[in-house]
Formats: C-alpha cells, structure tokens, sequence
C-alpha cells in the first residue's frame, strides 16, 4: 500500500510530527485530567473563575467549579480512551467518525468556550509596553495547546485512515486542497474584517464620540493614545494579512535588510496569522455572547449604557468571521506554498 512505502521513505520518526502527536495529544489528556481531578477533590487553583469584567469572561466560567471540573475530568478521560484506541489494533473496532467527532469537538470547546479576551488584549496591550500575566492566562494557554495537540492528531489519524501520506496528506490521486482555491477570498475576508472596530477606535482617539454617547464620552490622554494603538494595530494587521496572498508575502521586498530577495519561511507567516486567530476567534465567542445576552437583559450592562453597546462592543461582531477567516487563510496560504513532500515526493495536482 502507499502508506506503508511512505513510511520506509520517511526521515527518522522522532521528526515526523504524526508518530508522536497523537501521544503528546494522549498525554494531555491524563495530565489535565488529573488537574481537575485535583481540584474537583477540594485542591486550590481552579482556573476558570470570573474576574472583574464579569461579562467579558470565558464561556466555562458560567459552569460552577465542581461541574466544570467533572466536566474535565470526564473529557480528559474520555481523550484517554481515544487516545489509546488511536494507536491499537482494537481501536479499529471504534468508529473512526467517533474518534474525529470527539476530537474536534474537545479542540472546539478548549478553543472558543475556555479563552476570554485576556489574550487578544495582552498582545494588545504588549504594544504599550504593559504585561500582565496570571495562573489564569496561563491556564488557558495549556487548553489552547492541548486543542492544537488533538486537531494535529485528529489530521494524522485520517491520513492514516484514507491511507494519504501522515506527512502531507496527498494521495494518489490526490487534488488541490480546496482552501487553496478559495484562499484569495478568505484573506480578503481577513484582511477587511477589523476595519469596523479599526475605525471606531481610530476617531475615538481623535475625539469624536462615535458610536457612544457624547455625554458620557471620556477624553484623556492615556484612553486616546490606547484607543489609536489599538486602531492602528487593526489596519496594520489587515495589511499584513494581504500578504498572504500577495507576492511581497512570499519573498521579502529588495527593501526589507539583511533578508531583502529571500523567500519569506512559511511557518514566519502561519504561526503568527493562527496565534492571532485563535486570540481573536476566541475573544469574539465571549463579545458576541455578550453583545446579545445585554440586548436580551439577560446580563448587566455595567457601566455600558445600552444605547452606546453598538459602538463599544458591535464591531466585536465581527470578530469570530474576522479569526475564523485569518485562521482558514493561513491554512491556505500554508498549503498553495509548501511544495513538494520530501516524504511521499507528492506535490498539487
């Protein structure tokens, strides 16, 4: 079969990312799940609490301790099991949509449902020269890497299944990755999503109560120079973000020193757009939620008068198409430049 003749091709195991992701994803599992035992067991340190900016907070922070711990634990335990099942002759008696099903959920919830905006506004804030780091940043980090353990995981256990190269993904007959047609699309998705929030903070900092209420509009030094940065970092990412698509974006400009007329690494372009991604997907489920649960009544405004909710939170609307479609060019843009596959020899159709 080709899958067996590509792993005689392949560079020694330890550099193939899909002979260990699945255990790296398993041992995720038993250590996180062990945590949250700890803390359904009375121990300190459970992360997922709401801070001051209650409305702002995590999805997960809305379940109390103990049934978000059983929760874990019963997750943790569940990726255990499948984890194992992945990898053993028995498992082949599990349902492979089972396997992925659960997969890709875990990777959803740990995605969208644990993070807040504290790590949008940390990278942020970074641009001000201000950090402010915690056990509960920190946590969500760990979810955020254990999601990322489960979906590479999740990838090369239906490459094994379809029997593609565990490297690439091609088969024999193999076609281009279809993200790969829509990609100029979705980077222009990417690129133009920000601009509303962009915008409003932009003349925000100029003084102009756009989208609020005059009356209760606060001009300062500190909130104009944060409202500017945070405008300025917008548009500066969405052009940054066309760069997927455009050839300056592949080779670095003549202009550009000590690197001018090199080809730009891949990974220089991937890994930053999919952090920044994941950070504003993440950030815009807890806007969103927010946004209508105070339309419905269903949660205090705190300060924000309802009159002025479209223009401080109504742009964050639009960031879970904003990250979603970062996070979907980044891919595309991954695929459309990464060649040939030095273990199957495959390349696009």
């Amino acid at each position: 079969m080709r899958a067996q003749g590509l792993e005689k091709k392949s560079a020694p195991r330890l550099w193939h990312w899909s002979s260990w992701i699945g255990y790296a994803a398993l041992a995720w599992s038993i250590v996180y799940g062990i945590v949250h035992l700890y803390w359904l067991l009375g121990g300190e340190g459970y992360p997922f609490i709401q801070e001051e900016m209650v409305m702002f907070s995590a999805m997960v922070t809305y379940l109390p301790a103990q049934a978000g711990s059983i929760a874990f634990v019963v997750l943790c335990s569940l990726g255990v099991f499948f984890g194992i099942a992945m990898h053993k002759a028995w498992g082949r008696v599990v349902p492979y949509w089972l396997i992925m099903t659960y997969a890709w959920g875990l990777a959803a919830v740990l995605l969208l449902f644990v993070p807040d905006s504290s790590l949008i506004m940390i990278m942020a804030y970074a641009f001000l020269f201000k950090f402010d780091f915690s056990w509960l940043i920190f946590n969500q980090i760990i979810c955020i890497i254990g999601a990322l353990l489960w979906i590479f995981a999740a990838v090369s256990y239906f490459r094994r299944v379809r029997q593609a190269c565990t490297y690439c993904g091609r088969t024999e007959n193999g076609k281009a990755f279809v993200l790969v047609r829509w990609g100029k699309w979705i980077t222009y998705i990417a690129a133009f999503a920000p601009i509303p929030y962009a915008c409003t903070r932009i003349v925000w900092a100029f003084g102009v109560a756009f989208g609020v209420d005059s009356q209760f509009f606060e001009v300062n030094p500190i909130a104009q120079i944060t409202s500017l940065v945070f405008g300025g970092i917008c548009i500066g990412g969405g052009l940054l973000t066309l760069g997927l698509i455009q050839k300056w974006g592949e080779v670095f400009p003549r202009w550009f020193p000590f690197v001018g007329g090199k080809r730009v690494p891949i990974l220089l372009a991937v890994i930053p757009a999919s952090i920044v991604a994941i950070a504003v997907t993440a950030a815009g489920v807890v806007f969103t939620f927010t946004f209508f649960a105070i339309q419905l009544q269903l949660m205090p405004a705190e300060g924000i008068l309802l009159n002025d909710i479209w223009g401080t939170i109504g742009p964050m609307l639009l960031w879970i198409p904003w990250g979603t479609a970062l996070g979907l060019a980044a891919i595309s843009y991954y695929y459309r430049r990464r060649g040939r596959c030095k273990y199957c020899n495959g390349s696009e159709c």
